[in-house]
């Protein structure tokens, strides 16, 4: 008898459970544990995010390169007054220029844009309507053209977040030096893609993202110390 009770006062020993410090203990190693992966997951989709916005970066690129070699010149309407128009920038927050234009142009479309100072015809700027690349088109409001007709960004190339790409060409003829972007080499952006630690300067023409915040460097840093290199930002330079 004194037998049975002593296996029954082990069984009894085994089989009482977590105590509540044992409890909080498995629950603090999980969400230590939950909180390392997600982490390790959120870096991971964002670096597969500016992987793909390179490569989207790397084709407007190619492109525009192809585009100049053939034309001898920007996509800029030849009719632009020599001298008069500053460098522009496509696709930026202000909405004066949209990158439809540049995806109509390089894609060989026969279409009219207005924009600030007068309508521009892609036929004026690409008169043989060659193709030099087809983007991809996307219903999700990101990753290529926005194909959604009545959108307010429709035709529009998005960045990996939903942003237009922005596009920035440098105007020549380049007589003056450092003019604000007025017939000079010096790739003026308007501050939108000075960065503390980089900027374009002599580049015929630069395509960046503003990454996954939406906002030069990284939102709410003050401009003095908004590092490129410790931003989301993605930059053809």
């Amino acid at each position: 008898m004194r037998k049975n009770s002593s296996v029954l006062l082990r069984q009894v020993r085994t089989s009482r459970g977590f105590t509540l410090v044992e409890l909080l203990v498995v629950i603090a190693i999980i969400a230590v544990l939950a909180t390392l992966i997600f982490g390790s997951v959120r870096s991971a989709v964002l670096r597969a995010h500016k992987v793909r916005c390179t490569a989207a970066i790397r084709e407007v690129n190619t492109a525009l390169q192809t585009f100049s070699a053939d034309y001898m010149r920007p996509p800029i309407p030849p009719s632009i007054t020599p001298g008069t128009l500053p460098d522009v920038v496509f696709g930026d927050s202000s909405g004066r220029y949209t990158n439809d234009y540049i995806v109509s142009v390089l894609e060989g479309e026969d279409k009219n844009f207005s924009f600030e100072g007068g309508d521009w015809n892609t036929r004026n700027t690409n008169p043989k309507l060659e193709e030099y690349f087809i983007f991809p088109r996307t219903l999700e409001k990101k990753n290529g053209v926005n194909n959604i007709q009545g959108d307010a960004r429709f035709g529009q190339i998005l960045d990996p977040w939903g942003n237009p790409l922005m596009i920035a060409i440098n105007v020549p003829p380049f007589t003056n030096e450092r003019s604000d972007g007025l017939a000079d080499r010096w790739m003026e952006t308007y501050n939108q893609a000075v960065y503390p630690d980089s900027q374009p300067r002599y580049e015929p023409y630069v395509i960046w993202s503003y990454g996954k915040d939406g906002a030069k460097g990284t939102a709410g840093k003050p401009d003095a110390s908004n590092r490129l290199s410790a931003s989301d930002d993605v930059v053809s330079w």
